[in-house]
């Protein structure tokens, strides 16, 4: 496009300059101008009462300011808020989060889980896998299926199983492209255990997410959960920050849910359920705002 003059006052202060696009059919200024009569057509639908005005304003503008993250995502700046987020999802640096994966986890390194066997084995499947960040916790000899509907987990997941090496501590069975609510390809109670490391929140049901995980379990086994949640204080700064920035959430596959409400529908025989406020401001991560609306999480295991 080539600019080729200079004409259009805005407001009366700024100068526009005309750019004329490759097939000529129209300018930046044809642009504003049409922009300013669509201004014109809404200001003259809006309500005559200044409060009433003034309130449905400020709500268009809100509402506007918000569709911005949608109608931008493809751009850098919030692919690299995606990345971010997919970053936080499967890799733990939080020493909080470090503390709580022992809690849940050390008990399969140490060989203290209880779990059932699958025709002699262990049988893990971690939802959501990533690059394996948790395979230090799961013990030598145990079969591991995983899932993940990040295509490219796979790469990065194939760097700790390389095929050179003829015996590996753990044996990676499979992995699934899939969502947590659709286990299909897994038989019924066939597995000893499930790692749901931030599962549910990406599941667009997480009734059935949860429904599916209890089937595939053996009697007695285990779901290990670390989730964020729903913050439960209304009006509380996390409260308005999940309000805030729920769109950017949705469109990187993320949203706030009540997990232990899910739990109770889902009809576990025992449910140990904790909850926790993480302060993730001051991290690795450089986009503050969002995160602020994942401190809430909760942990624990429900059993079979």
């Amino acid at each position: 496009m080539d600019i080729v003059s200079s004409q259009s006052l805005v407001a009366g202060i700024t100068t526009i300059s005309a750019i004329t696009f490759s097939d000529g059919s129209f300018e930046l200024g044809d642009i504003v101008e049409s922009f300013k009569e669509v201004c014109c057509w809404i200001s003259g639908r809006l309500p005559e009462n200044k409060i009433l005005r003034a309130l449905t304003i400020g709500a268009g503008t809100v509402v506007t300011l918000r569709m911005i993250p949608f109608v931008f995502r493809n751009t850098s700046f919030f692919k690299n808020c995606e990345i971010q987020s997919r970053y936080f999802h499967r890799s733990t640096f939080h020493p909080d989060l470090i503390k709580i994966k022992d809690d849940l986890l050390g008990c399969l390194r140490n060989g203290t889980h209880e779990l059932p066997l699958v025709n002699d084995e262990l049988v893990l499947l971690e939802l959501n896998i990533g690059g394996g960040t948790n395979i230090n916790y799961y013990p030598d000899g145990c079969r591991l299926l995983a899932t993940d509907y990040w295509e490219d987990a796979k790469t990065y997941l194939d760097q700790n199983f390389p095929d050179d090496e003829e015996e590996h501590r753990i044996k990676l069975d499979r992995f699934l492209v899939t969502v947590p609510e659709r286990l299909i390809s897994i038989p019924d109670s066939s597995v000893s255990g499930i790692i749901c490391f931030y599962s549910l929140c990406c599941a667009c049901n997480p009734n059935l997410a949860l429904y599916e995980m209890k089937r595939v379990l053996k009697p007695g086994g285990k779901i290990f959960f670390l989730e964020h949640i729903r913050e439960p204080k209304t009006f509380s700064r996390r409260w308005f920050a999940q309000v805030n920035f729920a769109l950017q959430m949705m469109l990187w596959d993320c949203s706030f849910i009540h997990v232990n409400t899910a739990l109770d529908c889902a009809q576990f025989s025992k449910v140990i359920y904790n909850r926790i406020d993480l302060r993730l401001l001051g991290q690795r991560f450089k986009l503050k705002g969002p995160f602020v609306a994942l401190e809430p999480h909760c942990y624990g295991y429900a059993v079979k």
